[in-house]
């Protein structure tokens, strides 16, 4: 599953003219977080945060099968943390 959100990332980078590599960072941090934090404790962003705002912003975004994609990990998400 991971690679597919990869490939999404990829996809949208594109279709914004940005470099798939700007986001190295962001995945780096991710995966390191994994080290020393559990997957719950190292789950970040709007989805945990409840920033609706931030939220419909980036499905305003998104075509429509990456708002499904992203609406079914934002839920899968805020079901976990509750």
């Amino acid at each position: 599953m991971q690679i597919t959100l990869y490939k999404i990332g990829n996809d949208i980078c594109a279709e914004h003219k940005v470099p798939f590599e700007v986001l190295f960072p962001l995945i780096k941090e991710t995966a390191s977080k994994i080290e020393s934090l559990s997957p719950e404790k190292a789950q970040t962003g709007p989805a945990v945060r409840k920033d609706k705002k931030t939220i419909k912003n980036h499905l305003d975004l998104l075509n429509i099968n990456q708002q499904e994609i992203y609406q079914l990990l934002t839920k899968s998400i805020q079901n976990s943390v509750d």
